[in-house]
């Protein structure tokens, strides 16, 4: 009986995901603007000429969300190497997020999204009666405000590394 629940409940929460969360912005799709503060006070804002990873997370310092940020930070260099920038996005305050980042030694920039306004236009996040619902999402940005990649979860480093290089393989950027 147990393992028919366990069979059931896959399916059964992706269609309950899929009847409330919102849709992905398309691949295709302009990104949006956005400006967001890091926890050191640096602003950063959308910036066309340069690849961008936007990751949007739902909580600092838990399992998932570690696991997905340690994976980017192993590859970062890399990543800049190929001329993109990781963005970790989420509305926890600057205090937890300098502490998150100095914990783990994040290189990259940690934002602040107060109220998840920017996770919104991203179609990162449900707006639930008291709080915003940060949904795991990942969306990779090409240097014209393009969006390239857009998925729902936490995609390896490394297949954000092949999809830039595939990308400007084939349209020379």
């Amino acid at each position: 009986m147990s393992r028919l629940r366990s069979a059931l409940s896959n399916p059964l929460k992706n269609a309950i995901k899929g009847a409330i969360y919102p849709p992905m912005l398309a691949e295709g799709e302009q990104v949006p603007e956005w400006a967001l503060q890091s926890w050191d006070g640096s602003w950063f804002r959308h910036n066309k000429g340069g690849w961008a990873v936007m990751v949007f997370y739902p909580g600092d310092d838990t399992p998932g969300c570690t696991r997905q940020l340690r994976d980017l930070q192993e590859h970062y260099a890399d990543l800049k190497a190929l001329g993109a920038e990781v963005y970790g996005v989420n509305p926890a305050e600057a205090d937890s997020h300098e502490a998150y980042a100095k914990k783990f030694g994040f290189e990259f920039p940690i934002l602040t999204d107060r109220g998840g306004s920017v996770a919104r236009q991203f179609r990162a996040a449900i707006q639930l009666p008291l709080k915003t619902l940060i949904l795991r999402s990942v969306y990779l940005v090409n240097p014209d405000g393009m969006i390239r990649l857009a998925n729902r979860g936490a995609p390896p480093a490394t297949a954000l590394i092949r999809s830039i290089q595939a990308l400007q393989q084939t349209i020379g950027q």
